[in-house]
């Protein structure tokens, strides 16, 4: 079985969930008796709902259900191998630039960065909770914590549906490079952050 959710990469709205079963799995399923069924944990209900004309099991949110429509159409005129090429190179771009700047990837070798997020080292004494707060309120970014041991340790920047555009990756760096001004004394190249981001 395959789960993802569309509100990622596909630029979709969050709270759907997208399932893929091979016929093995749904044999198993349908070979267990105890696996849920007519409610709303049955997998086994949901089937044969993608087939036009035949019921979901429970009223769907018609919005959101349009919203993934949308998504996919535009993932399908670009072309899966475009999309997946403008993920790594704004994931790319980000990453040169917070090099340039003079931050660290929390990545221990760049051959493991994810290509739909980039993980910063905080510097030392950088609160992590004071940085995103500054680069929301005062330059509109939102970028995600660490969790569990790395929270407090590093930031996440996102890079994926509507956002995987190299030009995301510029302005990441330039309200990471305004609001780290606020935080530390640590001299920062933002000049250079830009440069190496737009030589990608």
């Amino acid at each position: 079985m395959l789960v993802t959710g569309p509100n990622k990469c596909l630029g979709c709205p969050p709270s759907l969930s997208i399932v893929a079963a091979s016929p093995r799995a749904w044999a198993h399923m349908k070979a267990n008796p105890t696996a849920p069924r007519d409610s709303i944990l049955s997998v086994l209900d949901w089937e044969e709902a993608w087939i036009s004309g035949h019921p979901f099991p429970f009223t769907p949110s018609v919005a959101e259900l349009n919203g993934l429509d949308a998504g996919l159409d535009r993932y399908i005129a670009e072309g899966p191998e475009t999309v997946w090429a403008r993920h790594a190179r704004t994931a790319a771009a980000m990453r040169a630039g917070v090099k340039a700047m003079g931050l660290d990837l929390w990545a221990a070798e760049e051959a493991f960065a994810s290509p739909t997020a980039t993980a910063i080292r905080l510097p030392e004494g950088v609160d992590e909770t004071a940085l995103r707060t500054l680069m929301q309120t005062d330059f509109g970014v939102v970028v995600s914590s660490g969790r569990a041991e790395t929270f407090n340790k590093l930031i996440r920047v996102g890079h994926m549906g509507p956002t995987a555009y190299p030009m995301y990756a510029v302005i990441a760096l330039t309200a990471l490079h305004g609001a780290m001004a606020r935080l530390t004394d640590r001299p920062l190249n933002l000049g250079a952050a830009i440069e190496a981001a737009a030589a990608i």
